[in-house]
């Protein structure tokens, strides 16, 4: 594999590592677009693949392959609808025991610990981080290894993919709210018509919510027996690395928010160079500076918004000097004031 192992046991896969089997969710984006009568070798261009591979049943494409296939299928297909119908389709699917386990799920708090335990199978380029306050539970979706210009339909697909997964084993659609990080786009529509619900865009984080009362609704077509067997079996399957490159600092930063780190002292904990780290987090389509911000920002929302800390309380633990330069460097993080942020939520 491509990725590199830390000495604390941290792994993780990168951008052109080839680890996702192209016949199972890159084959249902396929399909999508063959029943468009386009050719295969249209769809596939520029991916390094055949379509004849695929069907073989043993061909991996990497991150960087997918996202070429995502960026063909988005020309090919002009109603803006591709990543939401694709979504529609990803869970349970057929990606051995990890569907098994989403099939069988007694409960949303069970299907969510699933997707979390084997994302890399179920859902490798979006982490789900699933946590909860006293009414919502929350599900932020957070770029695995780079998606670049693609990271938005993978969102759109991510959140169509729970909602619709989540409605088939509840036999009713559940009351998601759905936020997002950027403004709301010209395929608005497609929005309304794929999640319903309520949409709250320009938020600064892709984040979905339900009221805490649904997670342990029981399922009605779930079997606690195969759930446990499924279990069982992947009990003794070898552990795989968890983590894309982009998450894997992402988390670094998170875990050390209260004692920034700088760009040498991370590269060191990767057992990089300073060059070579920068070097590749530009091959996964960021830099330092936004995964620090990323993490800034996010840990300030959910501070905010979610244990509800005032702007005094928030400066302190991230260790800014005084409120001025915090407020400051919130609004470059997401273009508002702590304020300005705080009346937004309160209109959610």
């Amino acid at each position: 594999m491509n990725g590199a192992e830390h000495n604390a046991g941290v792994t993780w896969y990168e951008q052109d590592e080839r680890y996702l089997a192209a016949h199972y969710q890159p084959g249902l984006l396929l399909d999508l677009l063959l029943t468009r009568n386009i050719s295969s070798h249209k769809v596939l261009r520029g991916t390094g693949l055949f379509y004849d591979d695929i069907l073989a049943g043993s061909s991996r494409l990497s991150v960087r392959q997918l996202r070429q296939l995502i960026s063909n299928g988005e020309k090919i297909s002009a109603s803006g609808d591709l990543s939401f119908r694709w979504g529609q389709l990803l869970w349970p699917g057929h990606y051995g025991l990890p569907s098994q386990l989403l099939q069988h799920a007694g409960c949303l708090d069970q299907a969510l610990t699933v997707l979390g335990q084997y994302r890399r199978q179920l859902s490798p380029l979006l982490v789900p981080r699933v946590f909860t306050d006293r009414d919502y539970c929350y599900v932020q979706w957070l770029d695995a290894c780079g998606l670049g210009e693609q990271k938005r339909f993978m969102v759109e697909t991510a959140m169509t993919a729970l909602s619709s997964y989540s409605r088939w084993q509840s036999r009713q659609p559940l009351p998601w709210e759905y936020g997002f990080s950027y403004a709301q786009p010209r395929t608005y529509e497609q929005y309304r018509t794929h999640l319903g619900g309520t949409l709250y865009f320009d938020l600064g984080v892709d984040v979905m919510r339900i009221p805490k009362a649904w997670l342990h609704e029981p399922w009605p077509q779930a079997s606690a027996t195969a759930f446990r067997v499924a279990a069982r079996h992947l009990h003794y399957e070898p552990p795989q690395p968890g983590s894309g490159f982009s998450e894997a600092v992402y988390q670094h930063l998170l875990q050390h928010i209260q004692q920034p780190l700088s760009l040498a002292e991370t590269a060191e904990h990767f057992g990089m160079s300073s060059a070579t780290f920068k070097r590749k987090l530009q091959r996964h389509d960021t830099h330092f500076q936004h995964l620090q911000d990323q993490v800034r920002l996010h840990a300030s929302l959910y501070c905010l918004h979610i244990l509800g800390w005032s702007n005094e309380q928030l400066a302190q633990y991230l260790q800014f000097n005084d409120l001025t330069n915090f407020r400051r460097a919130f609004r470059r993080w997401c273009g508002r004031t702590p304020g300005e942020s705080r009346q937004l939520f309160l209109q959610i």
